[in-house]
């Protein structure tokens, strides 16, 4: 399960439920806004969804995982169509120019093309398995890779590829086990769900140590613990929210905001 947060809207899509909810804020129930037909290849169904990206007219753009393709859902939609097909796409983004970022988990790169073209461009190749991104006001890309346990950026104007957050495997402040979700304030502060130390970190810009926010306290199912994040985003009031994959909930946090 992942998250996407607009206005004050949560999106969740349930990996194992091939489907796309929606929670209005304070709501008790949630609304199937894509798929939820069982999994499939049809354009109705999706099979194992990893990310989701929503434009500001609520358009949806969906990593059907399992199916190698991204689909687009329009708001209201009963189905959505392919815009992107044979690859095994996990991670997708959006930045300010309608240009959509897709993460290739299969060979190893990010792929870039605007909506509504074909023409399509590798932006960065030879990671280690990315998994999520992150699209930053200067449409500089911050990538989560697994295997190598860290978080690069990819600068838009220079193209320069730095580590903005971890680097080698552990539970050090400086350290990250597996990252998954990565978001990017407007400060350039970092945060990151470090899923296997069931935690989620925050880096300073420019800092090499990061600090724990929100667990780090080994996973468990009280209301500071984690098991297994996946996904963070904040809302409108600097809220975080956080997936906690292995409880099967999603967890709203109020922290410090003087570095947000």
């Amino acid at each position: 399960m992942s998250q996407a947060t607009t206005s004050m809207k949560l999106f969740y899509h349930v990996y194992y439920n091939h489907r796309i909810v929606k929670w209005n804020r304070g709501a008790s129930s949630g609304q199937v806004v894509a798929g939820g037909n069982g999994e499939g290849d049809r354009s109705d169904p999706l099979k194992y969804r990893v990310d989701v990206a929503i434009d500001k007219d609520g358009t949806m753009y969906i990593s059907d995982y399992g199916n190698k393709r991204v689909q687009r859902w329009f708001r209201g939609g009963q189905s959505g169509r392919t815009i992107i097909e044979n690859i095994p796409v996990l991670g997708v983004a959006l930045d300010d120019e309608r240009s959509l970022y897709v993460s290739d988990y299969g060979n190893h790169s990010v792929r870039k093309r605007r909506i509504g073209e074909t023409i399509e461009q590798v932006i960065i190749s030879g990671l280690g398995y990315s998994y999520y991104m992150f699209v930053d006001r200067n449409r500089s890309v911050y990538i989560s890779e697994m295997a190598t346990d860290r978080v690069i950026k990819l600068d838009d104007e220079s193209t320069e590829i730095s580590i903005v957050a971890g680097g080698t495997q552990g539970d050090e402040l400086n350290q990250l086990s597996e990252p998954l979700s990565v978001f990017v304030d407007r400060l350039d502060t970092v945060y990151v769900s470090d899923r296997d130390n069931d935690r989620i970190m925050r880096w300073l810009r420019g800092a090499k140590p990061g600090s724990i926010i929100v667990g780090g306290h080994g996973h468990g199912s009280q209301s500071g613990q984690l098991n297994h994040p996946t996904d963070i985003s904040f809302d409108l009031d600097r809220n975080l929210y956080v997936v906690d994959y292995g409880n099967h909930r999603v967890q709203k946090f109020v922290i410090d905001k003087s570095s947000c």
